[in-house]
């Protein structure tokens, strides 16, 4: 891989917040502080924030973990329908609006994930 030249250098004067941010935001990234501001400045595309690939992999646990409860609840409720099984408060229409509603926040998820992409 061949090195830049990159021998002009720019001062800038920043307040501690600014630099904090500056820091935060390349450390995101995973790019040094001066890489991201050439490529802010340069309106170079930033590489994939470090943070939404972990809020992507957070989602897409957590859409697999609803879909595998919404499947172990239909399994459930299918199994026990001839068996008149107790379920105290609860009726299998109450069992079958919680899964329902799991699978609409799961497809939301996916929406949302989607959208990181």
């Amino acid at each position: 891989m061949k090195k830049s030249r990159q021998t002009h250098h720019i001062d800038t004067r920043l307040t501690k917040e600014e630099y904090q941010i500056i820091a935060l935001k390349a450390e995101s990234y995973g790019i040094k502080r001066s890489q991201l501001m050439r490529t802010l400045t340069l309106n170079y595309p930033l590489p994939p924030c470090r943070a939404d690939q972990r809020l992507l992999l957070e989602l897409i646990s957590i859409h697999k973990d609803l879909n595998r409860m919404g499947g172990l609840f239909k399994l459930w409720i299918s199994s026990n329908q001839d068996t008149k099984v107790n379920l105290g408060d609860k009726s299998y229409a109450t069992v079958e609006q919680l899964v329902n509603d799991i699978e609409k926040t799961s497809q939301e998820i996916l929406l949302i994930s989607q959208k990181l992409l």
